[in-house]
């Protein structure tokens, strides 16, 4: 079974909202200290072919969505939208980095996937 856990480590408050929709949803208690523990959703991709742009292109969305979920809501100040754009900005690229797949990171960098490995080769 392929997956990855998607982590964030910031204060943000997580959005429950939505988190039932996702299986394997792990979210972590809070830590000794009042700290929020790390954060991390479980993006399952057995089913997807990274072989292919489409199928990398649907993990690359759910990657998106569980880091929306991770990450919480932006909040209403420009310093907490900054914190948000960074943990989401952060968590896409880790998520992305530990899948490392060429089609993947080409889907996440906008540019078209090498010809081998449109290929599978």
């Amino acid at each position: 079974m392929k997956a990855f856990g998607l982590v964030h480590r910031s204060p943000l408050a997580c959005a429950a909202l939505g988190a039932a929709l996702l299986a394997g949803t792990a979210l972590a208690s809070e830590a000794a200290g009042g700290r929020p523990a790390a954060r991390t959703l479980t993006v399952r991709y057995a089913d997807v072919n990274l072989a292919t742009v489409a199928g990398a292109t649907t993990l690359y969305r759910r990657i998106q969505g569980a880091a929306r979920l991770v990450c919480g809501e932006p909040g209403r100040s420009l310093s907490e939208q900054r914190e948000w754009a960074q943990c989401y900005r952060d968590a896409v690229n880790d998520a992305v980095a530990t899948v490392n797949n060429p089609t993947l990171t080409a889907v996440h960098s906008g540019r078209e996937a090498p010809i081998a490995a449109l290929r599978g080769s």
